[in-house]
């Protein structure tokens, strides 16, 4: 798959409830867990859909775009929504907003290796699926039936759609912060990288 037809796209709207605080405007390793990650997507020019609060966090001058929503309930809501403001014909990959070590390198050697046939993809590690997913315009097509409490992985066993898993051995691809123990621990690692 070439790069060129595909979007990125960061889903950032939750309410953090695991969390108990606003992990994408808290400082994580010296800055706030969205610049950091907007920062890392550099040269993908990033549509983010989130919250006020978390735009103000990136700023303007990362390159990244925004779509501010007020907090919701999932990510079939925010999926949405980057759905219907990018044109119908592009690729999405789409990818959660609290993954503190994945790249514009790696979202393109990722996406570098799907088929062209493929309708959904997505990096699998040790077992554990990760991001970004990969949406083609067919796929795209489905997320407007999504409900909003629905997971838009619901779609990956809909009749005529064509997925990919593919292997991945590198973590970053499912390293996410999604409660205050897992934060705790990427926050360390980052901090060890930097030595």
């Amino acid at each position: 798959m070439d790069i060129a037809g595909v979007r990125t796209v960061v889903l950032g709207g939750g309410r953090s409830q695991r969390m108990g605080f606003d992990k994408l405007t808290a400082v994580f390793d010296g800055e706030p867990l969205a610049r950091r990650v907007a920062r890392a997507l550099t040269g993908l020019d990033p549509l983010f859909v989130t919250t006020q609060p978390v735009a103000s966090s990136i700023g303007e001058r990362l390159g990244a775009t925004f779509i501010v929503t007020p907090p919701t309930v999932g990510p079939s809501v925010t999926l949405a929504l980057a759905n219907a403001a990018i044109d119908a014909d592009a690729y999405l990959a789409v990818l959660a907003g609290d993954l503190p070590f994945l790249d514009a390198q790696r979202v393109r050697a990722f996406v570098a290796r799907v088929p062209d046939d493929i309708d959904l993809a997505w990096p699998v590690v040790a077992g554990v699926p990760g991001h970004p997913v990969l949406w083609s315009p067919n796929a795209r097509a489905r997320i407007a039936g999504l409900g909003p409490e629905e997971p838009p992985a619901r779609i990956r066993v809909q009749s005529g759609i064509r997925v990919a898993e593919l292997p991945e051995d590198d973590d970053a691809y499912i390293t996410d912060v999604d409660t205050p123990d897992a934060w705790v621990l990427a926050e360390a690692r980052a901090r060890r990288a930097r030595r």
